[in-house]
């Protein structure tokens, strides 16, 4: 019996990607939360999510000046 086979597939938590994490390691542990992408990792993360947050916040239709 597999108990790994019988998991649902976990998804990258990096913003935006529907790619699977990499499967936990033999040995035992947790899966980790990202894909087999080098640029996918807590880091690049964490500043993808600032820059969509900063993105979301300038409404270009908001014609009043920011910090008024």
């Amino acid at each position: 019996m597999d108990d790994v086979t019988d998991s649902p597939v976990k998804t990258c938590i990096y913003p935006g990607c529907e790619r699977p994490a990499v499967p936990a390691h033999l040995l035992g542990g947790p899966q980790p939360g990202f894909c087999d992408r080098e640029d996918h990792n807590a880091l690049t993360a964490h500043q993808e999510r600032v820059r969509l947050a900063r993105e979301a916040s300038t409404d270009p239709s908001d014609p009043s000046p920011r910090g008024a």
